[in-house]
C-alpha cells in the first residue's frame, strides 16, 4: 500500500528529528527549526538571543572568552556561572561550534531581530533533575 501524504510528512519529520538529535543533541530542536526556517526565507545569519547552559564548577572566565571568540559578543553570566546569554547573529555552523564543548549541557534561544535583546527567557527548573535535562521557556520538547 502506498504511503499517504500525511504519512510521508510524519516519516520525514521523524527523520529530521533524528538528524537534530544525532548532530546537535544539546541544542533545543525548536531553535534549530526556527533558524532553518528563517534561513529558508532568505535571512542570512539572523540575530538570536542564545542561552548556553553549562555544568557547574567550570572556569567562568574561560567560557566567557570562548563565547566572545566565537560570537564577537560578551555574554551575561547567570545562575552562579552555569548560564551564559548573548545576542548575536546565528548560523547552524556557529550553533554546532557552541554546542561542542563537553561542559555544555543545553543551548536554547529565541529570535531577537537585532542587537536589542530581551534578556534571558530560560532558567534551570527543579524538575530538570527528574527529567535529566534543562527545560526552556516552553517546557520540554
Amino acid at each position: 500500500m502506498p504511503m499517504t501524504g500525511t504519512q510521508e510528512i510524519r516519516r520525514a519529520f521523524q527523520g529530521l528529528r533524528t538528524l537534530f538529535e544525532t548532530y546537535l543533541p544539546k541544542v533545543d530542536p525548536r531553535l534549530i527549526n526556527e533558524l532553518l526556517s528563517r534561513e529558508q526565507k532568505g535571512q542570512d545569519a539572523p540575530f538570536y538571543m542564545v542561552e548556553i547552559f553549562t555544568k557547574s564548577g567550570i572556569d567562568e572566565e574561560a567560557k566567557r572568552e570562548y563565547i566572545i571568540r566565537k560570537t564577537g559578543m560578551a555574554p551575561s553570566i547567570q545562575d552562579m556561572g552555569t548560564h551564559y546569554v548573548t545576542n548575536h547573529r546565528l548560523t547552524l555552523e556557529l550553533l554546532a561550534e557552541l554546542s561542542e564543548p563537553e561542559d555544555v549541557l543545553e543551548i536554547t534561544g529565541s529570535y531577537s531581530g537585532g542587537l536589542g535583546g530581551i534578556g534571558s527567557t530560560s532558567s534551570k527548573e527543579k524538575d530538570s533533575e527528574v527529567y535529566g535535562r534543562l527545560t526552556g521557556p516552553y517546557g520540554k520538547y
